[in-house]
């Protein structure tokens, strides 16, 4: 009985087991279905996640693109608010998209905002970027005077078999960093390229008005002409650069002043050309011009007036429309100017002491030297120049303006420390150069020009100016005589209407001891001399001399002020 009993026991646990075996194997199985269920699932999931990415990219880019072409019709109703918020909609989506990128960046480049480099960056490194592009790039970076980067991406646009836009920027950029000789060349190259194209027509007819030969400004003019005739898209550029020409006949400057006014729109620099023009017109009529300008544009291009009335020394009009408690920086600037210019000394420093003064410290420190120069005070002024560059450092834009300050006051040192402290910036050292050849002449120093000529020349080593300039200083300064005289000639040979260069060969024959060849140089058209720097009339008064022409030379000698000349060119017309 207890056998059957245990083994029934057995049985049952056996069953038992059994089933709970079953159980066990169904809850693993079970559970492994779930298990790939779950990772199919997920894989499936991810599959159609991925599938659908490129979808949604596309939909985006595709709604960017809208947004971009919205942004343009915005655009060309100039409508620039609504433009730059569209654009702005549009690179959310697309922060990438080659449309909105460029179309964000023509419109910030139009309206000069600062951001508009920085979205050029951009749109040139995309596949999709083209040439125009990087052009566009180039013409802000010369526009912000980023002269190295500009340089790089220009001669990088030369490289590729450029177009007539690329050689326009190369010409800027040369006129921009002082080289005038390739300004010249490049913009005739792409005038050779395109002879119909308004651009380059524009561009060549700019840097011929801006010579100083004759025919070449003549040249301009017959450019500027043709242009102007044409309703194209230079033609308002045309008009503005023929207004500025220095040469315009009577008949001339009257076809300019109607032009000028059919002008749409007509700016304000529109309406200061045309005054210009009547003023050298109508000088009897003088006052009503001032009066006409104020009146019209004072109020609402106040700076642009105030400065134009300086430059014609118009300075109590500058001080009636420019009132004492005038607050923005630009406005109080040209306000101190016409004090200055009338010595209201003590006007200037109630102005320098206001605690609601924003200028920036270099500003104040530079007028604070002019008020004490103004005194019998010259210590003190040096003890301001001195502190006006300490604050300057290495900031190229304050150096600029603290040189260009300084030599309008004319603190010749200062201005010649200052530009050569900003001849370390190598996307100045042009200008920086050439403000220190103008001191250095005007100092009559000699050896200081000469060391800047070479310095320029090393820059610009095919440039005839410059190569002209060494030449002469070295002529003067009786150094390597021959080699000096030989370039001299070479120059002439090559450009024989240049009086300038006419001159240091004149003065290389005199060295030589062959003063009939140095007056034959002089020879051919009439020369105005009157129009000539004194250091030109001193060579020719010499030639003049040493072939015994003396009372031609002592009419010219008249003319003469010594102090206008260095020791070396004044040592040329004393007579032994």
């Amino acid at each position: 009985m207890g056998w059957r009993f245990w083994n029934s026991c057995l049985n049952v646990t056996a069953r038992m087991n059994e089933e709970s075996g079953r159980r066990r194997h169904f809850y693993r199985a079970t559970k492994r279905r779930r298990r790939i269920f779950g990772i199919a699932f997920i894989a499936l999931l991810l599959a159609a996640l991925l599938a659908l990415r490129p979808a949604y990219h596309w939909l985006k880019t595709k709604r960017a693109d809208s947004l971009a072409a919205k942004a343009e019709r915005f655009v060309q109703e100039e409508n620039f608010l609504e433009a730059a918020n569209t654009y702005r909609a549009a690179l959310q989506l697309d922060p990438l998209g080659y449309n909105p990128l460029q179309g964000a960046a023509r419109l910030a480049t139009r309206l000069n905002h600062d951001e508009a480099l920085g979205l050029w960056d951009q749109v040139v490194r995309l596949p999709q970027a083209t040439s125009e592009d990087r052009e566009e790039r180039a013409a802000v970076l010369l526009q912000a005077g980023k002269f190295p980067a500009a340089a790089l991406a220009i001669d990088e646009l030369l490289k590729q078999n450029p177009d007539t836009n690329a050689l326009v920027l190369a010409s800027r950029y040369s006129e921009r960093t002082g080289n005038s000789a390739k300004a010249l060349e490049y913009a005739r190259i792409a005038m050779k390229r395109a002879p119909q194209d308004e651009i380059a027509q524009a561009r060549l007819a700019e840097v011929l008005a801006a010579s100083l030969k004759a025919d070449e400004r003549a040249e301009a003019r017959e450019i500027l002409w043709a242009v102007a005739a044409k309703n194209g898209a230079d033609r308002k550029s045309a008009i503005e650069s023929l207004a500025r020409a220095p040469d315009l006949s009577r008949d001339e400057q009257t076809k300019i002043l109607d032009q000028l006014h059919t002008l749409d729109p007509f700016t304000v620099t529109d309406a200061l050309l045309a005054a210009d023009l009547r003023l050298k017109m109508q000088p009897e009529n003088t006052a009503l011009i001032i009066d006409e300008i104020i009146a019209r544009w004072g109020t609402k291009a106040k700076l642009e007036i105030a400065q134009w009335l300086n430059a014609h020394q118009q300075f109590d009009s500058v001080l009636t429309l420019v009132g004492p408690g005038e607050r923005r920086p630009q406005l109080l600037l040209a306000r101190l100017d016409a004090l200055a210019a009338e010595q209201r000394w003590g006007e200037i420093e109630t102005t320098l002491s206001r605690k609601d003064l924003s200028f920036d410290s270099v500003v104040v420190e530079a007028f604070r030297a002019r008020l004490a120069a103004a005194r019998p005070l010259s210590l003190n002024a040096e003890v301001h120049w001195n502190k006006a560059i300490t604050l300057a450092g290495n900031d190229s834009s304050k150096l600029r303006w603290l040189g260009a300050f300084a030599e309008q006051c004319g603190a010749d040192e200062i201005a010649m420390r200052t530009f050569q402290r900003l001849e370390r910036s190598p996307a100045d050292t042009s200008l920086a150069l050439a403000g220190q050849q103008r001191l250095a002449t005007k100092m009559h120093d000699i050896s200081a020009a000469r060391t800047t000529a070479e310095k320029t020349l090393a820059l610009h080593a095919a440039d005839p100016n410059a190569q002209n300039r060494v030449a002469y200083y070295n002529l003067l300064l009786e150094k390597d005589v021959s080699a000096n005289a030989t370039k001299a000639k070479e120059l002439v040979a090559k450009y024989p209407d240049r009086l300038e260069f006419r001159v240091t060969a004149a003065l290389a024959l005199l060295r030589q001891h062959d003063p009939g060849s140095a007056l034959a140089q002089f020879q051919g058209p009439p020369i105005e001399w009157a129009k000539t720097p004194p250091s030109w009339r001193a060579v020719y008064a010499a030639a003049l001399i040493a072939n015994d022409e003396d009372a031609r030379a002592n009419e010219l000698l008249k003319s003469i002020l010594l102090d206008r000349l260095s020791p070396e060119e004044a040592a040329l017309i004393q007579r032994k």
